[in-house]
């Protein structure tokens, strides 16, 4: 996907299924830097144990990125 595609699901609950099949729920930040080329974007989830630290996933660039849809309504995407 485009960085023009991405940008408005940024801030938001998401499912996002990269380009080699993984999917992840949470919601969809974008970094401010624009490493090696490209953007950086993660997903950050609810921790996985309580007391732990949101789960974040580090995705290089949007090109990695297959698709995207609105998660606002599933509780496993929403913090």
């Amino acid at each position: 996907m485009t960085d023009q595609e991405i940008a408005p699901y940024l801030g938001k609950p998401v499912r996002v299924t990269l380009a080699d099949g993984r999917l992840f729920a949470g919601v969809l930040r974008a970094g401010d830097d624009h490493g090696h080329g490209h953007r950086h974007y993660e997903v950050v989830s609810d921790p996985i144990r309580a007391g732990d630290r949101p789960a974040r996933e580090m995705i290089h660039g949007g090109d990695q990125i297959a698709t995207i849809s609105d998660a606002s309504g599933d509780p496993a995407a929403t913090p």
